[in-house]
């Protein structure tokens, strides 16, 4: 069953838009966009096959947008496809202006946004909430001054579910179970530092060539939400078990160059920036159905989902290894207690140094006492 089926009923409220008006780009097809004043063409590539969530929300993005500005604006979709639409390279060609907008995984982006990197940190995010304030309001105003800092603004966060992990070894559900398997990464050092951390041997691997790594055996697993796994169906790539593991939300960023941005009339900006802010309120709600969805097929299709109920050791790893290895890959402990200031969570402080000022305090009372 292709994924655009699963939700008949959102799908027409997502999608519903007037005839969408197609101009014709610039000469050399290479421009992001025509002149601000006239008709514009901008070139959006995403990261996930078109019948996938991430698709679907392009689409959302593309029809809200042709309606806002009339047809002047024509958003020109592009999806997953060979080792050239690897998200990082597509991230950069946003970043230098040859391509004008992008959605995909931010372990994608963070290599060339570092302070974007703190959203990647395992275990960050206790629950849903959590990440919904770490991306909007003052949490995302910090995010985006990062992204700015680079030639690039964040026009939305679309939400994914966490990254559950899959492989087609076995069930997993302790870190001793990880010991050898090849789990797929992005080029992101976060998520390299966490999967050695549980045991296992991370392999960068493009996300468009994923699902053949799988399918030959170059990886073991990978991780992903559950419609992000059906849509790429991973489960006809060996992929035999799933384990949920709340230690990574899905967040993937609509992103647009500055200077395609700044370049479009003060109008046209607005309703890029509203049609974002619509895509990221219809993801939420979007990615519970689908996923849930997304869920009880695969169970009927055969794959083992193994649910965790203790995740404390993975956890502990996580905070006494991953974050003091990665914490200057994101920006250093000052930006990340920065940022969980931002959403309201408690700030940081490293395992080690805790145990110190402890031992400190002991000490103290000891000779207090003598």
């Amino acid at each position: 069953m292709r994924t655009k089926a699963l939700l008949p009923a959102l799908l027409a409220l997502l999608f519903l838009a007037a005839p969408v008006l197609v101009h014709a780009a610039a000469k050399g097809g290479a421009k992001a966009l025509t002149a601000a004043d006239g008709p514009v063409t901008i070139s959006f590539a995403i990261g996930d096959p078109e019948d996938s969530e991430m698709g679907m929300l392009g689409l959302a993005f593309k029809n809200y947008v042709t309606r806002a500005s009339k047809g002047k604006i024509n958003i020109k979709l592009s999806y997953s496809g060979g080792l050239d639409a690897d998200e990082t390279f597509q991230f950069h060609r946003v970043q230098t202006g040859k391509l004008g907008m992008m959605l995909g995984g931010v372990g994608n982006l963070a290599p060339m946004v570092r302070g974007l990197g703190v959203v990647t940190l395992p275990y960050l995010f206790p629950d849903e909430e959590a990440v919904v304030r770490g991306t909007t309001g003052k949490a995302a105003e910090l995010l985006n001054s990062y992204a700015e800092k680079a030639g690039l603004r964040i026009l939305a966060w679309t939400y994914y579910g966490y990254r559950y992990l899959s492989n087609s070894k076995r069930a997993i559900d302790s870190p001793d179970d990880m010991q050898g398997l090849r789990i797929r990464v992005p080029q992101s050092l976060v998520m390299i530092k966490t999967y050695r951390a549980f045991g296992a041997i991370p392999m960068p691997v493009a996300w468009p060539m994923t699902r053949n790594a799988l399918k030959t055996g170059l990886v073991d697993g990978q991780c992903y939400d559950y419609s992000g796994f059906r849509s790429m169906k991973f489960q006809d790539a060996g992929q035999k078990y799933i384990t949920e593991l709340h230690y990574l939300y899905n967040l993937q960023p609509l992103v647009i160059g500055a200077r395609v941005f700044d370049g479009l009339s003060e109008a046209d900006r607005k309703i890029l920036t509203e049609a974002g802010q619509h895509v990221q309120e219809l993801s939420l709600q979007y990615q519970k159905e689908m996923n849930a969805m997304a869920k009880t097929a695969l169970r009927s299709e055969g794959v083992k989902i193994t649910t965790v109920e203790d995740e404390s050791p993975w956890r502990d790893l996580a905070l006494r290894e991953v974050w003091p290895e990665t914490a200057e890959s994101v920006g250093g402990r000052e930006a990340i207690n920065a940022y969980l200031e931002a959403c309201g969570l408690p700030l940081w402080e490293p395992a080690q140094e805790k145990t110190d000022k402890a031992e400190k305090q002991q000490e103290k009372a000891e000779k207090k006492a003598r």
